[in-house]
């Protein structure tokens, strides 16, 4: 399994933010209140990318010490390595919502703050999830030089 890749992430968050231009848009000019996020969404996705951390530190761990009398729980190192990949994508696309509910409150008449400071602070937690997570994808890789399992390891510390 490849590592996320920027382009990924760059897509995931553009298509969240035309979704979440949009999607304000759409509220507004069918009379209904725009959607502003509460503070807990970014609080939330900031634990997220602190719990992935956690879940990652074990495997770290006993990657980086004498393997032979810890061996690493694949089926563990495959579900934490998953979750990380997940939560990454997910992140790039919420940050990419809150980044086109900044601009769709920013383009309004009259910019409120009750609007804009949620909205920044669900970015930046959707950017320490998306920075916890890819940490914690690196995590879980297994250095080049392993000699674990029998299977061929290539540069950059993925499985072929």
């Amino acid at each position: 399994m490849s590592h996320t890749s920027a382009i990924a992430l760059l897509i995931g968050g553009v298509i969240g933010g035309v979704l979440g231009w949009a999607g304000q848009w759409l509220l507004v000019t069918s009379g209904i209140p725009a959607l502003i996020p509460p503070y807990t969404w970014g609080a939330a996705l900031a634990a997220l990318g602190a719990i992935l951390l956690a879940l990652a530190w074990p495997i770290r761990s006993q990657v980086r010490t004498d393997r032979a009398t810890t061996p690493v729980d694949p089926f563990y190192a495959t579900r934490v390595v998953l979750l990380a990949k997940a939560g990454a994508l997910a992140a790039s696309a919420l940050g990419g919502m809150g980044v086109g509910f900044v601009l769709f409150f920013a383009s309004r008449p009259v910019v409120l703050a009750e609007t804009l400071v949620p909205t920044f602070v669900a970015i930046v937690g959707a950017v320490v999830l998306m920075v916890g997570a890819l940490i914690a994808e690196r995590w879980c890789t297994l250095p080049p030089d392993s000699s674990d399992g029998g299977a061929d390891i290539v540069s950059g510390g993925e499985l072929s």
